[in-house]
């Protein structure tokens, strides 16, 4: 099958030339002040990138596009419909189902990723006192984590074989 690599910026072109084409001729669009918020493009664009990811077999693609996706559906729950607020959660949450969807479409990576940024999400969503909790539970060892992290990066770059 033939990849459709101009698919996404042909798309892109032809909804924009429709919008200023409706826009010079005076055309009332239903919605408009929605459609055309800066939340919508990110929708529009992410589902764009999502759609040519999954036809073009580009796990690429497909990952930047769930995220596009996520944060255009996210903004417009904040600010055109005042659903939610900012909160990292959501953040950590929109990045862990980019991460859990490209692992649905190749089977290969993005399944550990995915189920600790979207569990920790939910954890702290509904229960506030996640990150107390931690805290207090290791004690000592809180204020020494980042040496932790240090460790396991240094591990991963210079000692762990493919």
């Amino acid at each position: 099958m033939k990849k459709r690599k101009n698919l996404v910026p042909g798309l892109v072109l032809i909804l924009a030339g429709v919008y200023f084409l409706a826009q010079q001729m005076n055309w009332e669009i239903p919605l408009s002040n929605t459609l055309f918020s800066w939340p919508s493009v990110l929708l529009i664009i992410g589902l764009l990138f999502s759609g040519q990811g999954v036809s073009n077999k580009d796990d690429g693609q497909l990952f930047s596009g769930l995220i596009l996706t996520g944060l255009g559906i996210h903004f417009h729950g904040v600010h055109t419909y005042g659903l939610w607020s900012h909160h990292w959660t959501y953040f950590t949450f929109i990045i862990g189902v980019a991460f859990l969807g490209k692992y649905f479409f190749t089977r290969r990576d993005g399944w550990l990723p995915g189920v600790f940024l979207v569990g920790i999400s939910i954890l702290n969503e509904f229960y506030q006192g996640t990150v107390v909790l931690i805290r207090e539970s290791l004690g000592v060892f809180a204020s020494y984590w980042p040496v932790l992290l240090i460790g396991i990066g240094l591990y991963l770059m210079f000692f762990r074989k493919k």
